[in-house]
């Protein structure tokens, strides 16, 4: 009987395909805790405006974060196609938590080979630290979003301080 090995190196990474601001972009699997429905959030004061507000996930609020704000897009208004990725956001030196983004639809899953000939390494600077690599799908070209890196830290502050010290 023969053996069956996996080359784990070309196994790649299990990520949901979404639109934001008219771009596709992906999120690892690992990092999705769920995928919603449109949901209401209640407005805050003095947080930028590409935070919609805070909702209510499960008996707990997290802020909700239109992606299009974030990138400097316009959004493509509020459907019933929109959806809520609930994401981790928390780095292994601590901080951060849950965290939902707006996002204008959720595509499928799909595995993109962000690290395969014809990827590209994306554009970085200090606004889209979170944006990863850049490959071409049977969607269309995506980019890698890592959910670790989606705020600076002064937007981290901002985002968890207040609803830590429940003071919204």
């Amino acid at each position: 009987m023969g053996s069956l090995a996996v080359n784990l190196q070309a196994v790649k990474p299990l990520a949901v395909i979404w639109r934001a601001g008219g771009l596709l972009f992906s999120t690892r699997v690992g990092t999705v805790v769920e995928v919603l429905a449109p949901m209401s959030a209640n407005a805050v004061p003095a947080v930028p405006e590409w935070v919609r507000g805070l909702c209510v996930y499960r008996g707990v609020r997290i802020p909700l974060v239109d992606v299009a704000g974030l990138l400097g897009r316009e959004g493509g208004g509020d459907r019933m196609s929109n959806r809520v990725l609930v994401v981790r956001t928390e780095k292994s030196e601590g901080g951060g938590g849950l965290v939902g983004l707006w996002v204008e639809s959720v595509l499928e899953l799909d595995r993109p080979a962000f690290d395969g000939a014809g990827a590209h390494p994306g554009f970085s600077n200090e606004g889209s630290r979170f944006l990863g690599a850049v490959v071409q799908t049977r969607f269309g070209t995506v980019q890698d979003v890592r959910a670790e890196d989606l705020f600076t830290a002064e937007q981290a502050e901002i985002l968890w301080a207040r609803v830590k010290a429940g003071d919204v």
